[in-house]
């Protein structure tokens, strides 16, 4: 996992609240599947043993359900600490 993209996506979640995966992707200047690895190790997916900070959510949308990216409560409480100058 690349550090410098895990950063800019919790940045920009914290600043945005969701997006969607190919907003997330064009914004970080990814591809899909270096995407879809860095959520693998940033998720909440227990097959995956990641940090579960990211989490996928559908949400509803004119043409049905929409896959949004957010942070968990776990990647919240990280970013809030950070951005109060708190430190691990």
């Amino acid at each position: 996992m690349n550090d410098t993209h895990a950063l800019a996506l919790l940045r920009l979640l914290a600043e945005d609240g969701e997006v969607s995966p190919a907003r997330a992707a064009k914004r970080l200047g990814l591809g899909a599947s270096e995407l879809n690895r860095l959520l693998v190790a940033m998720g909440n997916d227990p097959r995956y043993d990641g940090l579960d900070l990211v989490e996928r959510v559908a949400t509803p949308h004119r043409d049905g359900m929409r896959e949004q990216l957010r942070l968990t409560a776990r990647g919240q409480a990280l970013c809030t600490d950070a951005s109060q100058g708190g430190g691990a």
